[in-house]
């Protein structure tokens, strides 16, 4: 469903029952900024940074529209359901929750090089008051839909991620940055089957993380944001 962050001035694509949103768009007259931890922090300690971060910006708790996580490997589904709970538990503890859902998008990985001990923190994305001329947002990765060729398997992430796109009204041609994780040979099917989608923001490229989706046996995950600040933060 798309719900409305009144508080965080976003609107998300919200599910019952699940820890994340499909993704964020910022409300008119606010963007987004993008912020990294210059190192992964574990899980509390990287929400209560993020948290102070947003607060300096004078910002509220309920700005935070993403997180990028890190896993030290995938999980089965029964871990995977586990972790799950711990971190809507995190997430209640810190107040990031509207109408009852939880509003901020996530992308969980495990990375295969400079891997964290413990689930950790990455990166967070909020909104701003800002204007650009085009959307801010967010989108969760999306993986695959099911194991097969590579070309078959991006397609399947593309045709998700635009349909949730679709959704909260924003375009691949706003986009600012477009991720994707994965270990296999992919370059063959990227500029067919993911950057003529794009538009001009095909300019941008790809970031690729040689990292595997939160769960075993899954291969590949892409996910994509348009933000007006890019911005990293020295962890103390």
């Amino acid at each position: 469903m798309l719900a409305h962050n009144a508080a965080g001035n976003y609107r998300f694509l919200g599910e019952r029952g699940r820890p994340f949103s499909g993704g964020a768009v910022a409300d008119q007259g606010f963007d987004m900024v993008h912020a990294i931890l210059d190192r992964p922090l574990s899980l509390d300690e990287g929400l209560a940074a993020a948290v102070r971060h947003v607060g300096k910006a004078g910002r509220p708790v309920q700005a935070i529209a993403g997180f990028e996580l890190r896993i030290p490997e995938p999980l089965t589904l029964d871990d995977f359901n586990a972790f799950n709970d711990r971190y809507v538990k995190a997430l209640e503890s810190i107040g990031l929750v509207a109408e009852g859902l939880f509003p901020a998008g996530r992308t969980n990985v495990s990375a295969t090089v400079g891997q964290v001990s413990e689930p950790s923190v990455y990166a967070v994305t909020f909104s701003v008051h800002a204007s650009r001329g085009r959307p801010g947002y967010v989108m969760s990765g999306v993986p695959e839909e099911k194991s097969g060729d590579v070309e078959s398997m991006l397609e399947s992430m593309m045709r998700v991620l635009t349909s949730r796109m679709a959704e909260l009204g924003v375009a691949w041609e706003d986009a600012t940055a477009i991720q994707l994780y994965g270990v296999d040979d992919v370059q063959g099917g990227l500029v067919d089957h993911v950057l003529r989608l794009l538009g001009p923001a095909a300019v941008h490229g790809i970031h690729w993380f040689p990292s595997l989706p939160p769960i075993e046996g899954l291969r590949l995950e892409i996910d994509v944001r348009s933000v007006a600040t890019e911005t990293v933060l020295l962890a103390s």
